[in-house]
């Protein structure tokens, strides 16, 4: 697991800054503190970070070159099938000198190429050099669990795997003010484009070929495609594969020469994956779960269940609350765009608790989406009732709560067509909710239709499964990029067990009622391993990772200094709102008004990412926040 970054110019006599590579290398020292090294040539600079998972020895020292000296990697991620992706190798003849996934991927590229990528089992972004060849090769997983940023800057391509290391390199930072939209509504810019002008990411399952300064991306996987070469199960069958594969999924997935633990929450993924992972490692695995005193956001005491039950060694912990606004600026710092869900900080903190007990954590990230379990996927279960709902609902909005759930769907309902209800079925807001900001919305999401799309293709008349799709290509990303920031600023890796590619592709073979069930009940997770969790975990109602953060933002004065000068914050002040009316609603929202509460609080969230990553002043890394400045109460 590591933080790598490159510069490569078509001009071979182009002279490599070192001093510059090596400024974009250790910005993101956090991503790889046991090691660093880089590499220069002719028109090419490869720089990595190194944080050591498989053999901890120099061995694994990057950048990596073959023994001729042709191909140089950098690489981020684990590949879980490395053991066996080797010994088919060594019965080639290749020879090694290491014990690292790092060697196995370049010999194996050396060997066959990008036809290599279908073989790796893992996450994964690295970046290849041919210096015969003078190409640069670069591939992302299947899922994008792992992140990949580039930047064709003053004639030369710049890629890192976190977007402070390109503005590092004097890539310019500017905000796009174009993504405002997508920003507010679903609060992450899905696809290539991100909120930087200029600034790309490579798209999961995609690979990158860069060659005389020249650009081109192709996909090599389509999980569409994966999914019509499914033959369907039986249900008894499909919770018979599914259990098989999910137990060797944990098994590939605890490969480490470091200590594993587990991020518990009291819900059935994460409690799927510690059950799993304790049944295999044996009683004692480390597990951390994060309380709240707010009883209603508090998951703790489901969470014991399941750590009880599997023999766990248990660990909670909560955040202070004074050091709210340092955690998220730090926290937007790391994430590198405005923060998406309302438990970046609190993952972060459990993160850097974590870390002086183990290196790596898995997580139930994914199961949501591969299962069906979000609450909001309910009404697609029953498309031919969404016309009725609209006629029902629609003459009682105004005595509806702004803020619950009925009157959201009515909001959902008001767009129409069923098409535009699974398009927005993962956004915080629509477009009619910008309307009291002044802001003109145009409804218009190339990527996100783009995957709407193929989902409709691949399930015709089924909702639900479109936009379970659909939220695999977008929503998912968005929690990927948050554990992978979030943990690894903390020097942890995360991995979710959930998205080992064939689960993936299995599972979207599988006929809806068989993998979803009742909508929210995840009916394959439980009938494959549901007698593992205790019965108070399988009765839970579980909401998602929430936060109390509109109490937080009315109450520490930080946060209400910044929400009373909303306005004229950067880069809100600029952006396409009206700015009396920010000022209306900002006050509303101290005198304890919450109708828009979603307005504001993305604002706010922007207003800081602005200013953490865009600010004048952020030139370098911001200290280092230490465990005990987040969390209390440490048990």
């Amino acid at each position: 697991m590591c933080g790598i970054c490159g510069i490569a110019h078509a001009d071979p006599t182009y002279p490599i800054n070192t001093s510059l590579l090596i400024g974009m290398r250790d910005i993101m020292e956090h991503r790889g503190p046991d090691d660093a090294g880089h590499f220069t040539g002719p028109g090419i600079g490869l720089g990595s970070r190194r944080l050591a998972i498989l053999d901890l020895s120099p061995r694994g020292h990057m950048p990596m070159a073959t023994a001729d000296g042709r191909f140089q990697i950098v690489y981020n991620g684990e590949v879980y099938n490395y053991r066996e992706l080797r010994s088919t190798l060594e019965a080639r003849g290749v020879s090694f000198n290491s014990n690292t996934d790092t060697e196995v991927i370049l010999k194996l590229f050396e060997a066959d190429g990008p036809a290599m990528l279908s073989r790796l089992n893992g996450m994964f972004a690295f970046a290849i050099w041919d210096s015969v060849e003078r190409t640069l090769f670069c591939a992302r997983d299947r899922l994008g669990v792992k992140p990949f940023y580039y930047s064709m800057h003053n004639g030369a391509l710049f890629f890192a795997s976190e977007e402070k290391a390109l503005l590092a390199a004097g890539v310019p930072g500017a905000f796009d003010a174009s993504t405002w939209e997508e920003l507010l509504c679903f609060r992450y810019i899905a696809g290539e484009r991100t909120p930087y002008v200029g600034i790309q990411r490579l798209l999961p399952g995609h690979y990158l070929i860069w060659r005389d300064g020249r650009v081109t991306t192709r996909r090599w996987w389509n999980l569409a495609e994966h999914a019509r070469a499914v033959s369907d199960l039986a249900p008894e069958e499909a919770a018979d594969w599914f259990r098989a594969t999910f137990d060797d999924s944990i098994r590939l997935q605890r490969i480490s020469d470091v200590p594993v633990g587990v991020l518990l929450s009291g819900g059935l993924d994460s409690g799927s994956v510690a059950a799993a992972l304790a049944q295999q490692a044996g009683r004692g695995v480390a597990s951390f779960t994060m309380r709240f005193t707010e009883a209603e956001y508090d998951e703790g005491p489901v969470a014991q269940l399941t750590a009880r039950k599997a023999g766990l060694e248990h660990h909670e912990l909560e955040v202070t609350p004074p050091q709210l606004m340092s955690g998220l600026r730090h926290a937007s710092w790391l994430n590198d765009e405005p923060i998406v869900h309302a438990s970046d900080l609190h993952i972060f903190a459990i993160a850097k608790y974590a870390k002086q007990r183990v290196t790596v954590l898995l997580s139930g990230e994914g199961g949501d989406e591969l299962l069906g379990g979000y609450v909001r996927y309910r009404p697609l279960a029953f498309p031919t009732l969404l016309g009725l709902g609209r006629h029902v609902l629609r003459p009682f909005d105004f005595v509806l709560d702004p803020r619950g759930r009925l009157s959201k769907l009515n909001r959902f309902l008001a767009l129409g067509e069923a098409e535009r209800f699974t398009l927005y079925n993962s956004a915080s807001m629509l477009p009619s909710d910008l309307a009291p900001l002044g802001f003109e919305a145009r409804g218009e999401f190339a990527y996100r239709e783009r995957m709407l799309a193929e989902a409709r293709q691949l399930y015709p008349n089924e909702p639900i499964r479109q936009a379970m799709y659909t939220d695999q290509h977008t929503f998912l990303c968005s929690l990927l990029d948050r554990n992978d920031r979030m943990t690894m600023g903390a020097s942890i890796e995360c991995r979710p067990p959930f998205l080992d590619y064939r689960l993936v592709e299995g599972t979207a073979g599988l006929p809806s009622n068989t993998v979803v069930g009742t909508v929210g009940g995840k009916r394959l997770l439980r009938q494959a391993v549901g007698n593992r969790l205790p019965e108070g975990v399988l009765r839970y109602r579980k909401w998602g990772f929430a936060v109390p953060w509109t109490r937080y933002m009315q109450r520490e004065p930080e946060f209400r200094d910044l929400i009373a000068s909303l306005d004229t914050a950067t880069p809100i002040a600029e952006g396409p709102f009206d700015r009396s009316a920010i000022r209306r609603l900002s006050t509303d929202f101290l005198g304890g008004d919450t109708r828009y509460e979603g307005q504001i609080l993305r604002l706010v969230k922007v207003a800081i990412w602005h200013q953490a990553c865009l600010g004048r002043h952020r030139k370098a890394a911001p200290r280092p926040l230490d465990a005990d400045e987040l969390v209390t109460n440490a048990a």
